[in-house]
């Protein structure tokens, strides 16, 4: 029964239907709806439950036939061990069971081959693992077994099997029958050589249709020719060299078909293959440099010489410059000093230039200053509005254009309503309008049932409503916005607001923001008890003489923060809540307009070069402190070379014997320095790790939708992987642009969580050497050692008491 033969299941998991085509096979008629039926086939096949075999033994008559489907692995490599018994037939839907050896005659299993090996070594033979199959059995021949009881039956086991294998040989060994050619040549080949390996004997033969897939595509119009010039009959197997070569001229089409579209394939990889190997080889730089200043320095100048004349240039000025570097360098408290950031110091330098201002001069200049900011913030928000204005006006127009349309269009349809078309009642055609429309119209039962009875008659009615909440909607949406910039609540007559008149409102959002700032300036700089005017005389009662350069830019920092009483709604409580008076960046901006876009440029990143040098500083001094009691002989190898790159070999042979806290003058000078710029590097070194990281995650997954998006471009005649490669030049440019303002913008405010990460390290003990370096101290001499043991000793004798008790 060939179609059961692939079935390769027990008795008990067949499903109904191939227990009846078995039944109707052996001539039994079975009740689907009665139990008993697998029974009633174990009877008709002869079988005990616990013999059962697989049904494709059962019905080809002993001889095994196995199924493989890849399916499971383990079973998979077990059947193929055993194709090459003597009678068995493998069927395989693919070349399956790759790195098992199909041994001739069947697998033996290990224990039988244990048996063996000690009946053997009972008979006296020295070592019988290293005798070959043939040996074996021809030891065993003169054998008499019955002596050996349990190893009876697994001795004649092997006999038979190498029986068997004598009898597979003389029969011509494995056969491969292919009924199929493969696209590759290489698979063929793979499978032919199952057959015939190690010098055992086997034969292989492929049959091939003319129907099937790789004639068809590749090599059925000339083999099918030929056949008819030849008239030969379709019923009759040919085999000639000639059917042979347009076999293989069809699989050397596919496979170049195929390298074809691997190699384009690999043109897409290739690019992103690219960039990954530049990315992580700056990354593995970034692991392994020493000084990672340079690098950062050179990000650092990039992206202000891009940033500053785009700045220039923008036509509300350079304010948006000015508030990108208060982000990116705030004021940087320091234990020896303040260093202010870039907008500070332009307006330090504004009205002091010289560095020190007398007391009155310095308060006045301040208070000027704060009258001048509140202005420009405020010429700021209205040029803001102006726009604001103009566009809600265009916004306005659009709207009332396409709902007006869309009012038309639905009353036109309702009016052509004929008694034939599906009844709507007055709600439900004034309902469906308002959805049409996207507005509430508000209708009264009497306007919905006379529009819904005569629509002409309310058309004017409703577009007025429709106008009216557009204008409704445009005013609270720029009255939203103004006060998000104004961060005050801005209040408009409602009879503006049901005015319809765009101009008039617009000029009562201008007259209610200029009342707002003027009523800020009265209680910020007011006399005399404005509270920047107050704050101001409080600070300057505590300072004699003239200002210097601190003193100012802690007034210039007092200024903008201020505090209010608010209530909280979740306490209910009366709290005081941090406000930002004023805004330096629109009066700061105008110091820069008449600048050049190089000189400034260079002003900037000298700036922010020092504020670097500062911070490197203070990283040193803090590394100093931490290790004031320390040597810098006990220093990690790392810092200990680096300390003497930089001073010198003798230098560091001189100090190698003085606790860091106590060195003075250049020494220590050098010293805060180099330890400064150690834990900086540490530091950027995270932050670049950290950005690369972050960013080179989010670009592969842009890259993978890009590449799944790209085929689309053919539809445009456009070639897909040119598209693909520009697209991915210029993402890649941004990507790098994006690396560069990431490690930019975080330099200066960027710490680590983990601060032993970046601090210098002590080498540890020798713990062969801690006895002696017990005794000898490195900061004593030899003979102050010498002088003073017996005190050592009686002091590590106290120490091991201490610790026995």
């Amino acid at each position: 029964i060939p179609e059961l033969v692939f079935l390769n299941e027990p008795l008990d998991r067949l499903q109904p239907r191939e227990m009846r085509d078995l039944a109707k096979e052996l001539g039994l008629t079975l009740n689907m709806n009665e139990p008993g039926n697998l029974a009633v086939l174990r009877n008709a096949l002869g079988l005990r439950p616990e013999d059962e075999e697989r049904l494709g033994n059962v019905l080809s008559g002993g001889v095994p036939h196995q199924v493989l489907n890849a399916r499971k692995h383990t079973e998979e490599s077990q059947i193929i061990a055993d194709a090459g018994a003597f009678g068995a037939v493998t069927i395989a839907t693919n070349m399956a069971g790759r790195g098992v050896d199909i041994k001739l005659g069947g697998e033996l299993p290990e224990e039988v081959m244990s048996s063996v090996n000690r009946v053997l070594a009972r008979e006296g033979f020295d070592d019988p693992f290293d005798m070959s199959m043939e040996e074996r059995h021809a030891a065993l021949e003169p054998v008499d077994l019955s002596g050996y009881g349990v190893y009876e039956a697994d001795v004649q086991q092997f006999q038979q099997y190498i029986l068997d294998m004598e009898r597979v040989r003389e029969l011509g060994g494995l056969h491969v029958i292919g009924s199929e050619r493969h696209d590759a040549r290489r698979i063929d080949n793979q499978l032919r050589g199952r057959a015939a390996r190690q010098g055992d004997p086997g034969s292989s033969r492929f049959y091939l249709s003319m129907e099937d897939e790789l004639m068809r595509l590749f090599g059925g119009e000339s083999a099918d020719a030929w056949m008819k010039r030849l008239k030969v009959d379709e019923a009759i197997p040919l085999e000639h060299g000639m059917v042979g070569r347009i076999i293989e001229q069809a699989q050397t089409r596919v496979e170049g078909a195929n390298f074809d579209a691997r190699k384009h394939l690999l043109e897409y990889d290739d690019v992103l293959n690219t960039q990954r190997q530049a990315i992580y080889s700056q990354r593995d730089r970034i692991f392994v440099k020493d000084d990672l200043s340079e690098d950062v320095n050179e990000m650092l100048e990039t992206e202000i010489l891009t940033r500053v004349p785009e700045s220039l240039q923008d036509p509300e000025g350079p304010w948006r410059l000015l508030a990108w570097l208060e982000g990116v360098q705030p004021p940087i408290r320091l234990a020896a000093g303040l260093y202010p950031s870039y907008t500070l110091r332009l307006l330090k330098d504004h009205i002091s230039p010289d560095g020190l201002i007398g007391r009155e001069d310095a308060q006045a200049a301040l208070i000027a200053m704060a009258g001048e900011a509140l202005k420009t913030e405020a010429d700021h928000h209205f040029r803001s509005l102006d726009i604001l204005l103009d566009q809600g006006q265009e916004w306005i127009e659009a709207e009332m254009t396409e709902r007006t349309d869309s009012v038309e269009t639905f009353v036109e349809g309702l009016s052509l309503m004929d008694e034939e078309s599906e009844e709507m009642s007055a709600q439900e055609a004034v309902a469906e309008l308002e959805a049409l429309v996207r507005l509430p119209l508000r209708l009264s039962p009497k306007q919905a049932r006379a529009f819904y009875e005569d629509p002409e008659s309310e058309l004017d009615e409703i577009l007025d409503r429709v106008q009216a909440s557009i204008f409704q909607q445009a005013c609270l949406r720029l009255i939203g916005a103004a006060q998000r910039r104004v961060e005050t609540e801005i209040e408009i007559p409602p009879d503006v607001m049901n005015s319809q008149d765009w101009e008039q409102f617009g000029d009562a959002v201008v007259e209610a923001i200029e009342g707002i700032f003027d009523r800020r300036r009265e209680r910020l700089l007011g006399e005399p008890d404005g509270q920047i005017r107050r704050d101001l005389e409080r600070e300057l009662a505590e300072s004699a003489g003239d200002l210097d350069d601190t003193q100012l830019y802690r007034l210039l920092l007092l200024m903008p923060q201020g505090t209010r009483a608010v209530f909280d709604r979740r306490t209910h409580q009366r709290v005081r809540q941090r406000t930002t008076r004023l805004v330096y960046n629109h009066y700061a901006a105008q110091l820069l307009e008449e600048e050049d876009p190089n000189d400034l440029a260079e002003d900037v990143l000298a700036h922010l070069q020092g504020a670097q040098q500062a911070v490197q500083n203070a990283w040193g001094a803090s590394e100093i402190e931490r290790l004031g009691d320390s040597l810098p002989a006990e220093l990690d190898e790392k810092p200990q070379q680096s300390l003497r790159n930089v001073m010198g070999e003798e230098a560091f042979r001189q100090i190698a014997g003085t606790p860091l806290g106590t060195l003075d003058g250049p020494q220590r000078e050098e010293a805060v320095m180099d330890l400064g710029r150690q834990a900086l590097t540490e530091v950027y070194r995270q932050l670049l790790l950290g950005v690369i990281s972050e960013l080179w995650v989010e670009y592969l997954t842009e890259m993978e939708a890009l590449r799944v998006s790209i085929g689309l471009e053919a539809y445009a005649q456009r070639d897909p992987l040119v598209q693909y490669k520009a697209r991915a030049f210029e993402m890649y440019r941004k990507l790098l642009s994006d690396m560069r303002m990431g490690v930019v913008s975080r330099m200066f405010v960027f710490r680590p969580r983990d601060l032993s990460a970046v601090q210098t390290d002590k080498r540890q003990p020798d713990p062969a050497k801690a006895k002696i370096n017990e005794e000898t101290p490195v900061a004593e001499a030899p003979q102050e050692a010498k002088a003073n043991g017996g005190q050592a000793k009686s002091g590590r004798r106290r120490r091991r008491r201490r610790r026995k008790k």
